[in-house]
C-alpha cells in the first residue's frame, strides 16, 4: 500500500466532508481504508475481472442485428473505431483519478473529493446509485444472455423445441447460483481463475476467428464491409443513424471502473488499478477490431440475423457460415463459457459496489449489508442480496421479456452517467484537487 494512512471508515457525510476539506485543509489522498478486506488480488487477477466483464473480441458479435439495418457494416466498423476513441479519453480521466483517489467505492468517492462542497454530498449518493444500478442492471442481462445462449445451443441441436419464458429463467437462476460460487465458496481460487480467463478468452478467439475464415463461402465483399451504407431503421437523417451504430462499440467497450472497485483487495492500488484500467481498454479495443471484420466478411445470409436461433445473432452467424453442427456447437460452447464467467466477474463488481455504498450508510439496511465475514473476510450478506435481487429482477422473463430487456438495457446509461460527473467535477474544478494531491504526496 502507498501513500499515507487514510481513515478506517468513512460515512457519506464523512466524505462529503473531505470534499469540502479540499479549499481549505490539507487531506490524505490515495490512500485506501483498512476494512478487514484480505488483498487477493494483483494486477494480473484483476485484468481478469476488467477484460472478461466485457470480453470484446465474442460480445461484440451478441450487436451483429444491429449492422443489417442500421447503417449496415460500414457504420458497425467505423462506429466501432469512434466509439474505441471516446471511451479511451473516458478510461485515462478516470484512471487518472483512480490514480489519486483509490477506493472501492470508485466513482462516489471521485465526486465527493471534486464536487463543490455545496453539492459533494447529494451527487457523491446520486452516483453510488447510478453505479449501483448500472452493474445490477448489466450482471442481470449478463445472466440473461447466458440463459439466451444455452438454450440457442439446443435449438442447434433439437431444431423442434421452443423455450418457454420459464426455462429461460431457470437457466437465469442457474447462473446467479453458479456465479455465486466463486465469490464464496471457492474464492481461494478465484485470482487464478481470473488470470486463465483472460487466456480463454482469447484462445476462445481465435478459435472463432479462424473458423469463420477457413468455413465461411461465399464472403462478403470489401465493399459491403466498408462502403454499403443502409438505412432501415426509418429514421431520414443518416447522422441519427451513425450516431446509433455507435452502441455496439460503446456497449462493449465499458465498465473502466470495474478493477478501481477491487481498489482495497489489492496490494498497491494507485499504481494497479490506472494500469489495468488502460491494459484492458487497450487489449479489449485492439482484439475487438480484427473480429468485427471477420465477422462482417463471414456474413452469409444477412437476413437471418434479424431473427437468429435463440435470439442471439452471433450464434445464427455460426450456424450460417460454418455449415458443421459440431462446429456450431463447439463455438456456441466458447460462448456460453465466456458469458458464464463474465457473470461471475459482473457480480464481484456489484458486490464491492453495494458493499462500498453500505459501508458509506448510502443503501437500506447498512450495517447488514457491510459487515465483512470473520471466517472468509468477504462481505457475504452484500454478495448473497445481488444475487437474490438479480434473481428477483429476472422473474420479469416469466411476464413481459421486453420490458426486462428495456429495464436491463439501461446499464449502460446509468454507467456512463456514473463516469461523467466526477469528470466534469474535475473539469469545473480546474483540476485543484489534483494539485493538492500530487503536493501532499511530494511531501
Amino acid at each position: 500500500m502507498s501513500g499515507t494512512t487514510g481513515k478506517a471508515k468513512q460515512d457519506m457525510k464523512t466524505l462529503s466532508s473531505s470534499a469540502e476539506d479540499d479549499s481549505g485543509h490539507e487531506i490524505g489522498i490515495g490512500d485506501v481504508q483498512a476494512v478487514g478486506l484480505n488483498k487477493p488480488f494483483n494486477i494480473w487477477s484483476a485484468l481478469g475481472i476488467s477484460f472478461s466483464v466485457t470480453s470484446v473480441p465474442l460480445a461484440i458479435g451478441t450487436y451483429l442485428s444491429v449492422s443489417v439495418g442500421v447503417g449496415g457494416s460500414p457504420v458497425y466498423f467505423f462506429g466501432y473505431i469512434v466509439s474505441v476513441v471516446f471511451n479511451l479519453c473516458i478510461c485515462a480521466s478516470l484512471g487518472e483519478l483512480a490514480a489519486v483517489f483509490p477506493h472501492s467505492s470508485g466513482q462516489v468517492y471521485w465526486t465527493a473529493q471534486l464536487a463543490p462542497q455545496r453539492y459533494a454530498r447529494g451527487l457523491s449518493y446520486l452516483v453510488g446509485w447510478l453505479v449501483a444500478a448500472g452493474y445490477f442492471f448489466w450482471t442481470a442481462a449478463t445472466f440473461l444472455i447466458t440463459s439466451e445462449l444455452i438454450f440457442a445451443l439446443v435449438q442447434i441441436c433439437h431444431s423442434q423445441f421452443t423455450p418457454l419464458s420459464w426455462h429461460y429463467y431457470l437457466a437465469y437462476f442457474a447462473i446467479g447460483l453458479w456465479a455465486l460460487l466463486p465469490n464464496t465458496v471457492f474464492f481461494k481460487w478465484y485470482p487464478l481463475f481470473l488470470q486463465g480467463l483472460v487466456v480463454y478468452i482469447n484462445l476462445g478467439s481465435l478459435f472463432i476467428l479462424i473458423v469463420l475464415l477457413v468455413r465461411s463461402s461465399p464472403k462478403q465483399t470489401s465493399e459491403y464491409v466498408f462502403k454499403d451504407f443502409v438505412n432501415q431503421t426509418g429514421w431520414s437523417s443518416n447522422a441519427v443513424v451513425f450516431f446509433i451504430g455507435l452502441l455496439p462499440g460503446l456497449t462493449a467497450i465499458n465498465g473502466f471502473d470495474s478493477a478501481a472497485h477491487m481498489a482495497e483487495e489489492m496490494s498497491e492500488p494507485s499504481r494497479q488499478v490506472p494500469q489495468v484500467m488502460f491494459i484492458s481498454t487497450i487489449a479489449s479495443a485492439v482484439s475487438g477490431l480484427p473480429m468485427i471484420l471477420v465477422y462482417m466478411f463471414c456474413i452469409t445470409n444477412p437476413e437471418n440475423l434479424l431473427d437468429p436461433v435463440g435470439g442471439q445473432p452471433i450464434i445464427q452467424l455460426m450456424v450460417d457460415s460454418l455449415r458443421s453442427l459440431p462446429l456450431s456447437i463447439i463455438g456456441t460452447l466458447i460462448f456460453i463459457i465466456c458469458f458464464a464467467c463474465a457473470s461471475v466477474t459482473l457480480l464481484t463488481t456489484f458486490t464491492r459496489v453495494w458493499w462500498s455504498l453500505a459501508r458509506e450508510g448510502g443503501v437500506p439496511c447498512s450495517k447488514f449489508m457491510a459487515r465483512i465475514s470473520d471466517s472468509s473476510q468477504l462481505p457475504i450478506n452484500s454478495i448473497i442480496f445481488s444475487v437474490v435481487a438479480c434473481s428477483l429482477i429476472g422473474l420479469l422473463e416469466l411476464g413481459s421479456a421486453t420490458a426486462l430487456n428495456a429495464i436491463l438495457g439501461s446499464a449502460v446509461l446509468c454507467i456512463f452517467s456514473s463516469y461523467a460527473i466526477p469528470i466534469s467535477c474535475s473539469l469545473m474544478s480546474k483540476r485543484s484537487a489534483f494539485d493538492g494531491s500530487m503536493d501532499s504526496e511530494k511531501d
